[in-house]
Parts: C-alpha cells; sequence; structure tokens
C-alpha cells in the first residue's frame, strides 16, 4: 500500500471510529480548488455524529457543508489527489503528508495515528452539538479568565462572545501556517501595538501549551499602563515567556528587538491585531525590518489615503464620500500587500470574522519567500502609487 494510501485509510478509520479531532487539506494542485479545507465532528440534534467541513476560498470566504460519516469519508479521501499536504490529527497524535511540485511524497506520523486509533483514548474529547464550531479554545484557560472574557466558571461572558470567536479565528489561521515555523528550537515571537494583549496570549498559549514549543515573545505597546496590567496577567497565569515592554513601535531604535532577540537575531513570527491607520503599516515594516518568517496582521481604520487619491479615472468613485471610503479601504490594504511582495513575501488577504460582527475583518498574512524579482515588483508599484495620484504620500516609499 502507498504511503498517500496509507494516509487516505486513515482518515476512513478516523471518521468511522468517531475518533477525528482535525483534518486539513492546504496547497491545492489547482487554482480553481479551495485554498484550504477543514474537517472537525459534531451531534447532530437527533445524536447522530456527523462531519462539518469548512472550505476556504481564494477571496476569503468560507463555505461550510455538513456530511454523514460514509459520505464524509469518500469525498475527504478523494482530496489527497487534490492537495500536496493533509494534516490529520488523532487522540493527540498527528499525521501528515506532503507532495513536492516535483510529485515527492513524505509521509509521517503514519503509525502514531494508528496506533492512537487502536487505543479506546482515541476517542474525541468533545463533539459539538449541531451546527456548533469547535474551538481551539473553551472559555476555561486560565488567561481567558485573567483577561476577561469568561468569568470564573469558565464560561465566555455574553458582551465578550465576540472577542472570543475572534481569537479562535486568528488561532486557527495561525495553525493553518504553523508548517512555515521552524520546526525545531526556541521561537522568537512579536506582537506589535498589542494593546490589551488578547492574541500575545492566544498566540503564546497555542505555541507552548497546543504545539509544546519554546517560545520567547515579546508585546510591544506605547501605553504604559496597559502594558503594567498585561504583564500582571503574564506573571498570573505563569507565562513566562511572554514579556511586555511599552515602547513606540515608530521609534527607529533596535534597542527594544535587540534586548529581547539578540542583535541580528531574526524574528520568526509577528503578529498585530487592528493597529490604527498608519500603524499597521508601521507594523509591517518592523517586521520586514526584523526579518519576520511570518507577518498577520489585522488592520483597523484606514485615514491616511481618504481624500488624498488624485487619479482622474476613479474621480467617479473619490467625488462620493462613502464610496471614497470604501475605496480607500481597499486600496490602502493592497498596497500594504504589495509592499511586503516586493520585500519578498508571499501574502494572502483572508476574512478573519463574519464582516456583521465587525468591518475590520480583513486579515494580512504573509510568508517570508526572498522573491528575485524585486526591481520589477518597485516598479509595478511605483506604476500603481503614479496612477493614483499618490507621488509624495506616506505610502511612496519606492
Amino acid at each position: 500500500m502507498s504511503d498517500i494510501s496509507q494516509f487516505t485509510s486513515l482518515i476512513s478509520g478516523a471518521i468511522e471510529t468517531e475518533a477525528l479531532s482535525r483534518l486539513t487539506f492546504s496547497r491545492p494542485m489547482r487554482a480553481d480548488l479551495p485554498t484550504k479545507v477543514t474537517s472537525s465532528l459534531y451531534r447532530s440534534k437527533g445524536g447522530e455524529v456527523m462531519v462539518a467541513t469548512e472550505s476556504m476560498m481564494a477571496d476569503g470566504k468560507c463555505i461550510r457543508k455538513n456530511r454523514s460519516k460514509h459520505d464524509a469519508a469518500e469525498h475527504l479521501s478523494s482530496l489527497t489527489a487534490e492537495y500536496r499536504q493533509g494534516n490529520l490529527a488523532v487522540g493527540g497524535r498527528e499525521a501528515q503528508y506532503i507532495v513536492s511540485k516535483k510529485g515527492k511524497v513524505s509521509v509521517s506520523g503514519i503509525g502514531a495515528v494508528r496506533e492512537a486509533l487502536s487505543s479506546p483514548s482515541a476517542a474525541p474529547i468533545s463533539v459539538g452539538a449541531d451546527n456548533e464550531k469547535r474551538y481551539f479554545w473553551q472559555g476555561d484557560e486560565p488567561w481567558l479568565i485573567a483577561l476577561g472574557i469568561s468569568d470564573a466558571s469558565g464560561r465566555v461572558h455574553d458582551k465578550r462572545r465576540s472577542k472570543f470567536r475572534q481569537i479562535n479565528r486568528f488561532t486557527e489561521l495561525l495553525d493553518d501556517i504553523y508548517g512555515e515555523l521552524p520546526p525545531e528550537g526556541e521561537l522568537n515571537v512579536c506582537d506589535l501595538c498589542c494593546g490589551k494583549s488578547y492574541l500575545s496570549f492566544a498566540v503564546y498559549e497555542y505555541l507552548t501549551e497546543k504545539r509544546g514549543r519554546r517560545v520567547n515573545m515579546l508585546a510591544v505597546d506605547r501605553k504604559r499602563d496597559v502594558i503594567e496590567y498585561c504583564a500582571g496577567v503574564a506573571a498570573s497565569v505563569g507565562a513566562e515567556g511572554l514579556r511586555f515592554v511599552a515602547a513606540d513601535i515608530a521609534d527607529e531604535s533596535e534597542s527594544v528587538y535587540d534586548d529581547a532577540f539578540g542583535k541580528d537575531a531574526k524574528v520568526d513570527l509577528t503578529v498585530s491585531l487592528h493597529a490604527c491607520d498608519i500603524a499597521t503599516d508601521l507594523v509591517l515594516r518592523r517586521a520586514v525590518k526584523l526579518s519576520s518568517r511570518v507577518i498577520m496582521s489585522t488592520p483597523c481604520c484606514h485615514h491616511e489615503l481618504y481624500g488624498k487619491i488624485k487619479s482622474a479615472p476613479l474621480s467617479f468613485i473619490t467625488s462620493h464620500s462613502m464610496l471614497s471610503q470604501k475605496l480607500t479601504d481597499a486600496v490602502t490594504d493592497r498596497l500594504r500587500v504589495k509592499m511586503l511582495e516586493v520585500e519578498g513575501y508571499k501574502v494572502e488577504t483572508v476574512e478573519l470574522i463574519d464582516p456583521d460582527e465587525t468591518p475590520k475583518n480583513v486579515l494580512i498574512r504573509a510568508r517570508r519567500r526572498l522573491s528575485a524579482d524585486r526591481e520589477k515588483l518597485m516598479s509595478e508599484y511605483n506604476s500603481i502609487i503614479e496612477f493614483l495620484g499618490l507621488s509624495g504620500s506616506y505610502y511612496d516609499i519606492y
């Protein structure tokens, strides 16, 4: 039996025995396929265990479909022929296959998952109710209680449910690209403009508790009282590798980062949640300067370019205030994406959370690739600036 066939047989076994924790397919072989497919178990109102599948499309939309165990096993097994990577988690064990662009197949963890399937403890810890999304975090984690997301019993406060979903969604998107981080050694991580640091704790706890990694994490914000509060929370929950520093990320000084990671040390992951206006740009530029391997940033408001776009072909939009603001939002984030591409990153924009909950739902996710076409990308960037009439503006950086 081939390696892929063994992986396929594990999928069927994990679903049939109701032991599946999580199954993810990524790196599609065709452009028309979803960029990622994720499946987990849930229990219907009638008590039947079924499989919920989420397909993330290239435009950031998420399509959800529920299937019976038999239909799901057949459908999901077929996806091994359409995706270059699959990750199957069962009972705390994980199997993975990767197909290179040249067709070479690498498989790991088959024996561990097969052993987990034969163990009575392989059954999933919990199976959600009908249409209830399964989360990375349940609400009873000490850091969520300490940050006021949940009460002392672990119940998520009604007014904090949106933030709770946001934290879980960000963790899910981080989990998707965990394989981009170094597989061994201590991870250097930054959260810039960390604010109340919900994200800092989620990222730190995911990497340390869910992935068992040693983490050296620096969280930076210029509000000293907020930093002192977050440092107190970190001490209370034993997050020893998470440090908070009061500093302005606009400061060109390297001392904060040198002190945290050592001179010339590279950062593995930089995150940021809702840094206001050009603060997001400062985050991205700092992350590039730190040679961050992965960047995950969710912009907030977009004020800098409002009223400054001087492109005659676009005047039919810019002459209307509300539409001009929408255009400004899109242009600002696209220029950020283009800047990262110039600096050698492969970039995607995805939906962080339902836009009905917040309009601030775009996540810029970048992976360092060091493109050889920097001059060409710079020329394209400058052509965009010229078309928009933004020469001499904040975004005219090349």
